[in-house]
């Protein structure tokens, strides 16, 4: 656990943005699983067949999960979300941006493979500068997007 006193920033923030999906959403996404799944079926690909029925009751029913409220620490030691540590020799740079909402986010360039790029929406309560500021201290400021993952994901309303 960090210490205390050298806590320069912390809120909460949701895990991930809330949609509500609407029944047609859910007719759409079984639809187009069962479809794939004839298909795979078609080309004696039975395995590919498994796996789509999978990742569509999967997507389903992760359709529905809420967030979790996780909190966030930005300290001397790194940038705390929830359970994870981003040490700053793990972190090879940092941008602060708006999301479509007109929220600040805050984007750390990790050394993970899979997904480096980790974005944390900031409190309205903190300002975004006195974040930046706090960071350059540690890390270097480089300009980025967020993941094409995390853009994907947003497009299809998950």
């Amino acid at each position: 656990m960090l210490h205390s006193e050298t806590i320069a920033f912390a809120w909460e923030t949701d895990e991930f943005e809330f949609k509500e999906k609407r029944k047609d959403w859910y007719w759409i996404v079984g639809a187009v699983g069962v479809i794939l799944i004839i298909i795979a079926i078609i080309m004696h690909n039975y395995l590919f067949a498994f796996l789509i029925g999978i990742g569509g009751f999967l997507m389903i029913t992760l359709a529905s999960k809420q967030p979790l409220s996780m909190p966030v620490i930005v300290s001397e030691k790194g940038v705390q979300i929830y359970d994870d540590m981003y040490n700053y020799e793990s972190l090879f740079g940092f941008w602060i941006t708006t999301n479509k909402k007109g929220e600040p986010v805050l984007l750390l360039l990790s050394d993970k493979r899979i997904s480096p790029i980790v974005s944390i929406i900031i409190d309205d309560e903190i300002d975004p500068m006195d974040v930046r500021e706090y960071l350059l201290q540690f890390i270097e400021e480089q300009e980025m997007k967020e993941s094409l993952t995390d853009r994907i994901i947003d497009r299809i309303g998950f």
